[in-house]
């Protein structure tokens, strides 16, 4: 890379790096990896980071997602950025069409929520399946390819409000849509029905006859 092409990139401040990867508990934030991404090294002072804070649109022109409308502040903010793992960082920015400026968005927003969630309860016993809820977007399954991978299984998919969820599993043959996670743990997908008296959706599916 040439001095001049270094000099036109918007690139992120130290101090966004460190927030970015803190905001998401230093894991990877492509909800079908969520790889720890810091760790120690065997010289007991020092620790290894395989995390990158990526743009999501591009910090100079030609880049994956570059958005021209966009000032060298935006760019550089840290709304522009998503803390993945080194594999993903490289995934998104080869295949730009398949991850676009919106999944990457929300990919952030949920592994954001995920980690506040976590913060401060204690961790599940090794033998325990922790079950998490997800909070997602509606698109959100679409895009991550859940919807389509579960047609493909054989079944059916539906949103269940809080109140019919035991008919519908109990009575009706709906199951739980249980998502396993690189860490061992599951989550359920939920969408907020109502920001102010709470409830949920869940994420259903049945066996199509």
């Amino acid at each position: 890379m040439s001095a001049s092409t270094a000099l036109s990139r918007d690139d992120f401040s130290e101090t966004i790096k460190r927030a970015l990867a803190a905001r998401v508990n230093h894991r990877c934030s492509n909800p079908e990896c969520g790889a720890p991404t810091s760790g120690p090294q065997v010289d007991p002072g020092k620790a290894v980071n395989v995390g990158v804070a990526a743009h999501i649109a591009a910090a100079a022109p030609g880049g994956p997602r570059y958005n021209s409308t966009m000032t060298p502040e935006q760019r550089a903010d840290i709304a522009n950025g998503i803390w993945l793992c080194q594999n993903c960082a490289k995934l998104v920015d080869n295949d730009q069409v398949r991850f676009t400026a919106v999944v990457l968005h929300d990919w952030k927003a949920v592994a954001e929520q995920g980690a506040l969630e976590q913060v401060g309860k204690t961790s599940p016993r090794p033998d325990a399946v922790q079950i998490i809820d997800k909070w997602v977007n509606p698109s959100y399954p679409e895009k991550a390819g859940i919807i389509e991978n579960l047609t493909a299984d054989g079944y059916d998919v539906c949103w269940s409000t809080a109140n019919d969820e035991s008919e519908r599993v109990d009575l009706n043959g709906w199951e739980t849509v249980l998502l396993d996670q690189p860490d061992g743990s599951s989550v359920l997908l939920k969408i907020r029905d109502h920001p102010v008296v709470g409830g949920y959706l869940i994420l259903l599916k049945r066996k199509k006859s």
